[in-house]
């Protein structure tokens, strides 16, 4: 289904790609993420009221699983680091690549565009 949101994510797409990182779109093409050539960690994006939302991914124990990144380019998010009080001042590992693609593959079909 083509709808308004699919075309607004397929032209996200193109532009993260073309800022130099690998995109993956889930099946329903509302949402995806993106990461560096090395998979090192995940930026995830999705269509919601208003534009996109972005978000930081990381595994922890105790703490939640990512934040909700402030507005700005690409590598500034992709380089933003959680904030204190989401982590509960915990030490963190950023989700990777394949960590991600473990975890939601199966319900979400990526496909790397």
């Amino acid at each position: 289904m083509n709808t308004y949101k699919t075309e607004a994510t397929t032209q996200l797409a193109a532009d993260i790609k073309a800022a130099g990182y690998r995109v993956f779109i889930a099946k329903r093409g509302t949402y995806g993420f993106y990461t560096d050539a090395e998979g090192s960690r995940v930026v995830s994006f999705q269509f919601d009221l208003g534009g996109f939302k972005f978000s930081g991914n990381y595994k922890s124990k105790t703490c939640g699983t990512g934040w909700q990144l402030e507005d700005g380019s690409f590598e500034g998010m992709f380089n933003q680091n959680a904030p204190q009080w989401a982590v509960c001042g915990a030490d963190v590992k950023y989700t990777t690549l394949d960590q991600h693609l473990a975890t939601y593959q199966q319900s979400s079909q990526y496909v790397e565009v």
